[in-house]
């Protein structure tokens, strides 16, 4: 088993949400780099991070702090948070970043996770947000419309080799 400590990125801090709500958020560093080394020197293998800001905005917002974690570590990296094109895909990937987590688009344009499958393979991975079984997008704050189950099975034809489940109910509440 391997156990991805998370980093979760505001304003270039590190914070963590309560639930998902943006007005529940508790800051650890302003040096999310420094977070990230503390991290590995535990032993960790393999980072998760997230935009929050690109989750909201629809487009990564931080990645100069991305820049920096990757500097600053030799182990992998994921990032998730606004990543809805092929372009941004690109550009995250050429960073150096592991794997790009689509969330949102998933839901919204399922083809281009196609797409994406087709040509990064196993580097694509679908974050499935839900409340109640129900996923959510754009920084959990709209409904998607779609069983979280659906969207799984969807995904798998599409390609997706990994998908990341959060049960937003309890993001945050440091309750497994």
């Amino acid at each position: 088993m391997i156990i991805f400590p998370a980093i979760d990125i505001r304003g270039g801090k590190c914070v963590r949400l309560l639930k998902g709500d943006f007005a529940k958020e508790t800051v650890f560093s302003d040096k999310p780099e420094e977070m990230a080394k503390k991290w590995q020197a535990q032993g960790a293998e393999f980072l998760h991070l997230v935009d929050l800001d690109g989750a909201l905005a629809g487009k990564p917002q931080n990645l100069a702090t991305v820049k920096a974690i990757l500097a600053a570590v030799d182990i992998p990296v994921e990032l998730g948070g606004g990543i809805r094109t092929l372009e941004s895909i690109d550009e995250v990937l050429a960073l150096g970043v592991r794997r790009v987590i689509l969330g949102s688009v998933a839901v919204r344009d399922p083809e281009l996770v196609k797409t994406a499958c087709a040509k990064y393979g196993d580097r694509i991975v679908v974050g499935i947000d839900a409340k109640d079984g129900i996923v959510a997008v754009d920084g959990w704050g709209v409904s998607g419309d779609v069983e979280a189950t659906a969207l799984a099975q969807e995904m798998k034809k599409a390609g997706v080799k990994t998908i990341i489940y959060t049960d937003i109910s309890r993001d945050g509440t440091l309750a497994g």
